[in-house]
């Protein structure tokens, strides 16, 4: 699958604003966030970070920074605002939104409920056609836009904030299970092996014999299948064959 991530807002527009927390950056971290989770289940592209989505639709940049119709699917993320209130214990939420002629949104609801789980009230799932996401829908890409939750809202803010990487982990899970995402395994070269192998002996040395190395230690000697060095220490054979193997196992019966 090829996915489209769209941080909302940028290039001198802040978005809302509250406090330290800046909608523009925000959205930004949670894109940097999934793409890193995403990598290797799907194809998955950021639009780019520096420019504005919506001011380049407006200026009919959009489809030239990225064309919409390559992608199956357009996540564009941003935060909600209203009326700033106090701390009262009580989340205003999150909400997704998809075009009005959506056809499928089983994917878009599972992520609302999947953010919400969280901490967050679900707001659930709303039809509009916000313009990035309508210009994907008219190019024939499912699309949606996530408001994450109420950046002006102590309540909303304090579970981003605490819980971010459960936000991020709930929002790439929910499009990982939604559309069948497989991650692609890539075989271990002999230089990743190596190196591993190289971390471990370098690492294992530093701790002691294990219980169960001790014991195996004492097989050994006991099945008398060790050499002795020229200082009488004893010296452990570093490949057993599978003859000595049968003769351990049946003398130390």
């Amino acid at each position: 699958m090829k996915l489209l991530l769209i941080a909302g807002h940028g290039a001198g527009d802040p978005g809302a604003v509250s406090g330290v927390f800046q909608e523009a950056v925000e959205t930004r971290r949670v894109v940097g966030a999934l793409v890193r989770l995403l990598k290797g289940y799907c194809e998955v592209t950021q639009y780019p970070p520096a420019r504005n989505a919506f001011s380049d639709f407006r200026t009919g940049q959009l489809n030239k920074q990225v064309p919409l119709s390559d992608f199956d699917f357009v996540l564009e993320i941003h935060f909600n605002a209203s009326a700033a209130g106090p701390k009262d214990g009580k989340t205003k939420g999150v909400e997704i939104f998809v075009p009005t002629g959506a056809a499928e949104t089983a994917a878009e609801e599972q992520i609302c409920r999947a953010v919400a789980a969280v901490g967050l009230t679900n707001r659930g799932l709303k039809r509009y056609n916000w313009a990035v996401i309508n210009a994907a829908h008219r190019a024939g890409v499912r699309s949606a836009l996530l408001e994450v939750c109420f950046i002006d809202d102590p309540d909303d803010m304090l579970v981003y904030t605490t819980k971010f990487d459960a936000v991020i982990q709930a929002i790439a899970n929910a499009i990982i299970t939604q559309f069948s995402l497989k991650k692609e395994e890539k075989p271990v070269t002999y230089e990743e092996f190596a190196a591993f192998m190289d971390r471990y002996l370098t690492n294992r040395a530093k701790l002691a014999p294990s219980a169960w190395s001790n014991e195996a230690r004492a097989w050994a000697e006991k099945a008398n299948i060790v050499q002795g060095s020229s200082d009488g220490e004893k010296k452990y054979q570093s490949f057993v064959t599978r003859e000595e193997l049968v003769q351990m196992l049946f003398r130390s019966k």
